[in-house]
């Protein structure tokens, strides 16, 4: 039979089928990883909590768990039946559910924590790592993160580690016309500069604050566009909330194509639905 990929709140699945995506579950993380931990834990019934899951008949050969918290999505869970691994079933399923999550709520990050050898696999869907390693039940992972924000003309998504986005970074900021309003303007000397400052956009990534890639829909990468905060001096916070900043630095070759007033346009239309009355520039 051909495999069938299916979502549903825990409340509305057949009790067979949770039974068999539990059993699954349980085999792969807490026998098969050796890992005693409580993997039924209470959020698969959480408000808007979805399984996915891939079936051949009756059986299930892989799931994942969607998750829908106040400031962003999250996707975990993530196991495939021994029988059906290296078929691609998985990525299906984590397809599947990132195109539901891109619709429902775009520009919303979709969180999830990686075991750290899978960190490149989920690299694949656009997630990138957003935090330090940890261990959880002995096993390593790392935090990571996705966002997708499409316009007319462009997309808006995580930088990434990976050459291409290095390159074009360190491309974009070598060139005097480009650094002479930003800091000190100070031009990039060495491409392992990009690494620096990659490292300091990770710490801003907080809900829909960020750093994004600005990229036509074809692929060509035109620069970033900035939502982040400013903290107050010492000298004159004096309690006051830290400010939103709006920015965009994009490559020469992309000016006067109005991409700076599209990825602005939609980075502050999404500040604004999400409860950001005020950003500055």
């Amino acid at each position: 039979m051909p495999v069938t990929v299916h979502r549903s709140p825990v409340a509305d699945m057949a009790p067979l089928t949770l039974y068999r995506i539990l059993w699954m579950r349980v085999a792969v993380f807490v026998v098969e990883q050796e890992a005693a931990y409580p993997e039924i834990d209470g959020r698969d019934i959480e408000p808007g909590a979805e399984l996915f899951w891939a079936a051949d008949g009756d059986d299930v050969l892989a799931t994942l768990r969607v998750l829908r918290e106040p400031a962003n999505t999250r996707i975990g869970r993530v196991a495939t039946a021994p029988e059906a691994r290296g078929r691609g079933i998985a990525a299906d399923l984590m397809r599947a559910a990132i195109e539901l999550l891109d619709a429902e709520a775009p520009g919303i990050p979709i969180l999830l924590d990686a075991q750290a050898h899978l960190a490149s696999w989920y690299g694949r869907f656009g997630f990138v790592v957003s935090g330090a390693p940890f261990a959880e039940d002995g096993i390593p992972h790392v935090p990571m993160r996705r966002t997708h924000l499409a316009t007319e003309r462009l997309v808006l998504r995580e930088w990434t580690r990976s050459d291409d986005d290095r390159a074009f970074l360190f491309d974009m900021y070598r060139r005097p016309e480009v650094r002479q309003y930003l800091g000190n303007g100070r031009v990039m000397a060495d491409p392992v500069e990009v690494d620096g400052l990659l490292d300091r956009w990770q710490g801003l990534g907080e809900g829909i604050l960020g750093v994004r890639a600005v990229e036509t829909a074809g692929g060509e990468r035109v620069g970033s566009v900035l939502l982040k905060r400013i903290p107050w001096s010492k000298t004159v916070a004096g309690g006051r909330d830290e400010e939103i900043e709006i920015g965009w630095h994009l490559h020469p070759d992309a000016w006067r194509h109005g991409y700076a007033t599209e990825s602005a346009g939609a980075v502050l239309s999404l500040a604004h639905r999400h409860g950001i009355d005020r950003v500055i520039a």
